[in-house]
């Protein structure tokens, strides 16, 4: 009769021990730093055949000289893993953790890097974020700098003397802005892959409405026939952060392809 009594207690009070595991978040250490940053794209990305327009990647890093990120030791079950949602007001999405080898275990941190997707990620919508408990993260998401030049399909020739111009509509506004040539995809094999480097094809650029690519940037190697290359025009900006969190990072970046080819 007592043991049915005890365990009516513990149902009621809800005294079950460690079994119950954590109830509670690893709260956040003041030089630990939370990061999101979410991209829209004019392109979709197809995961398991679904098509989504915006992604969304987070990890918790440390402040100060080291450069370990990923996801904090939740310590033995002490504390309920570190989690990340973002929302954009009609979807949302849990994002999943991909685990690699911790070359900074000292820093009590898994290296990981949390990814998610997002079917609407488009210019002015609203996206919201939580971390653990702290749902306070929030980024407007910027215009999307269309391409005015080169057109799409082109094909350029790299050793024609001539110059290699991106021009875009240009908005006066103090964005981060960035430009690069890359390969259509990095999960085929040939010779676009495995003989070209893109390696120096890429940089940061102002909002002026024009770039020239420098000779010196351009992809090396290019087989006889050309490559199709992806040019991407990217504008990105800081969103807000949740007022309980020592620092951190909401940041939202539009990211605009097209496809052409270019020629030795």
């Amino acid at each position: 009769m007592r043991d049915i009594m005890w365990l009516a207690l513990i149902t009621v009070l809800g005294l079950c021990g460690a079994a119950c595991g954590p109830d509670e978040y690893r709260p956040l250490a003041e030089d630990e730093a939370v990061v999101i940053r979410v991209y829209g794209y004019n392109v979709p990305i197809v995961r398991d055949g679904v098509e989504y327009l915006g992604e969304a990647e987070a990890y918790v890093t440390k402040l100060g000289a080291s450069s370990a990120f990923g996801v904090r030791d939740p310590g033995d079950g002490e504390y309920l893993p570190d989690r990340f949602v973002v929302s954009n007001g009609a979807e949302e999405a849990e994002l999943a953790c991909f685990w690699w080898h911790d070359s900074y275990p000292e820093d009590d941190l898994i290296a990981a890097k949390c990814r998610g997707y997002l079917k609407h990620a488009e210019p002015g919508r609203a996206i919201r974020a939580r971390f653990n408990d702290l749902d306070g993260w929030e980024i407007v998401m910027p215009e999307l700098s269309e391409l005015t030049s080169p057109e799409p399909e082109s094909v350029f020739s790299l050793g024609s003397g001539e110059d290699l111009v991106l021009a875009w509509e240009p908005l006066g506004k103090d964005d981060m802005m960035r430009w690069s040539i890359g390969p259509v995809s990095f999960d085929e094999p040939g010779p676009c892959l495995d003989d070209v480097s893109w390696v120096d094809s890429s940089g940061e650029v102002d909002d002026t409405g024009s770039f020239t690519v420098p000779e010196g940037s351009y992809p090396t190697g290019l087989p006889a026939e050309g490559c199709q290359a992806f040019v991407r025009l990217s504008r990105g900006r800081d969103g807000t952060i949740d007022p309980a969190a020592p620092a951190g990072v909401m940041f939202g970046m539009q990211i605009y392809k097209m496809r052409m080819t270019l020629e030795p």
